[in-house]
């Protein structure tokens, strides 16, 4: 028993396992420590991952504070960084949404739950932080033409109720909501087969009203012999004082295609205007009066027979008809297109920083006539043009941001005819008789193929300037003018080519989101 008692007494007192029992504990403590290193590295990681997603999120949401609430901004905000931050296993919770729209500014904070793989052994199961973002508005000043599509083909399926929608919407997201900004400049330019400059303009220098061009008397004669040229200048303003019921509407012809590079001319350059040189100044349109009976709007002249003596000179052969200067005195059929033909109603708005008049200008827009995407393009170029003929176009510098939105609905368009000018009417380069842009004989796909490199000219010469180029094509008709709006665009991703009207808003939204010129401010 003596023994027995001795050995109990020697195990309370034997300390040798005391060790392996402290190690054990201790081992626990020991791996949570060191463990502890992985897991701040992972939260690290994490916090690094929602900054970035958080970023992106700001950015996407700005140009929304002029129209959702903050909650509103806040839900979206937490799902978009919840997506972002699924596959991470962090838990994330949007807490704050604040903007200040006279500024342009949103503020997101969020606080992010991370899970712990080590020291939830000593009972910290996870750890928490907090993420900020904040977008601004650049404070770079931003030009935007926007040449908008108002053919005939238009009006079919809502397609320009749709349009002005989408632009009116742009113009609101561009102007954050504000009536004016100091660094947002707008303009519109309606185009047909002619784009309308404005009658305001009748006075301007850059405006050929003495004839000095070469092609102003292009369709003018002053007698009835074929045989004997005519060399002098035709004043066309001049020639609608003469009529007593109509006047000029404010479209012009397309400088001649005289070559100012190795791939520009003056009807896709921005060539300023001078009085030393008369074909860089824009001749007001002036469609002739035909023989055919399609074009013509003085009966009288429609052929010999009923063709009396002007100025003493009758007869003729139908060009001499057609070209008589004599002619145009009196009144015209109004029902008829007469010597505006094609001009839209709706004039070029040259850039403005004020909203109401971007607004107005699209509401303008009516949809009847034909094609010209180069009409449309080249002046859009020349309205942010620094020079004249519009001079509201800040300097080619890295301080402004000059963009051109083309959106068309269609193919250029050109109809030839077995007749003299080899066309169904005038356009801005004359008739083919006039060997502006073809000759009789051409076919229609040969114009347009002509007016499609023109148009991709003009776009280029645009592009050389550092300028932005959005092309929007609804539905286009063909591969070659679906190619021609890509290669007029600055990437294939700033070509767009919605297939339903209703998609333009959201085209037009996204352009005008791009030019947001957003920074983050933390």
């Amino acid at each position: 028993m003596g023994i027995f008692l001795e050995k109990i007494y020697r195990f309370k007192k034997d300390e040798r396992g005391v060790f392996a029992v402290i190690f054990g504990i201790l081992s626990v403590v020991m791996v949570a420590t060191s463990g502890a290193v992985v897991d701040y590295v992972g939260v690290q990681q994490a916090r690094s991952q929602a900054q970035i997603a958080l970023d992106a999120t700001v950015l996407a949401l700005q140009p929304s504070i002029y129209s959702l609430t903050d909650e509103q901004i806040r839900v979206l905000a937490e799902d978009m960084v919840q997506e972002r931050m699924a596959a991470s296993g962090v838990s994330i919770e949007m807490e704050t949404a604040e903007s200040i729209t006279t500024d342009g500014t949103l503020f997101l904070q969020a606080r992010m739950t991370v899970p712990m793989a080590f020291v939830s052994l000593v009972g910290i199961s996870e750890m928490n932080a907090r993420v900020a973002a904040q977008a601004t508005r650049k404070k770079l000043a931003v030009e935007v033409m926007m040449v908008l599509d108002n053919s005939g083909s238009m009006a079919a399926s809502s397609r320009m109720t749709n349009l002005k929608t989408a632009a009116s919407n742009a113009a609101e997201i561009l102007f954050d909501g504000e009536e004016t900004q100091s660094n947002v400049f707008i303009g519109i330019v309606p185009f047909t087969s002619f784009v309308n400059i404005g009658t305001d303009n009748s006075n301007a220098s850059w405006l050929d009203v003495a004839g000095e061009s070469s092609i102003a008397n292009d369709n003018f004669d002053d007698d009835s012999d074929d045989s004997t040229p005519f060399n002098g200048n035709v004043n066309r303003l001049a020639l609608y004082d003469q009529l007593n019921n109509v006047s000029w509407r404010g479209c012009v012809d397309a400088r001649p295609h005289t070559q100012t590079g190795p791939d520009s001319h003056l009807d896709t350059d921005d060539t300023p205007p001078t009085n030393s040189n008369p074909d860089t100044k824009f001749v007001p349109s002036f469609a002739p009066d035909t023989p055919d009976s399609w074009a013509t709007w003085l009966a009288d002249y429609e052929d010999d027979n009923d063709a009396p003596a002007c100025n003493g000179i009758n007869g003729g052969s139908d060009r001499e008809r057609q070209e008589r200067l004599c002619k145009y005195d009196g009144n015209i059929n109004t029902a008829s297109w007469g010597p505006n033909f094609d001009c839209p109603s709706a004039e070029l708005l040259p850039l403005t920083n004020y909203k109401q008049p971007v607004l107005d200008a699209i509401d303008d827009m009516e949809a009847r006539g034909a094609t010209n995407i180069h009409m449309g393009t080249i002046w859009g170029f020349r309205a942010l043009s620094p020079g004249e003929p519009f001079t509201e176009g800040g300097e080619y510098d890295e301080a402004t941001a000059k963009v051109l939105i083309v959106m068309t609905d269609g193919q250029n368009t050109m109809y030839a005819r077995n007749n003299m000018n080899g066309a169904a009417y005038n356009s801005p380069y004359g008739y083919p008789f006039n060997g502006r842009l073809g000759a009789v004989g051409w076919s229609s796909n040969q114009m347009i193929a002509e007016m499609n490199v023109r148009t991709i000219e003009s776009c280029n010469n645009a592009k050389a300037q550092d300028i932005t180029v959005y092309t929007v094509g609804l539905n286009p008709p063909n591969n070659a003018t679906r190619t021609m709006l890509e290669n007029c665009a600055t990437s294939v991703a700033h070509a767009y080519f919605p297939e339903q009207p209703s998609e333009l808003d959201a085209v037009f939204s996204d352009i005008a989101n791009q030019l947001a010129a957003l920074r983050l401010a933390q």
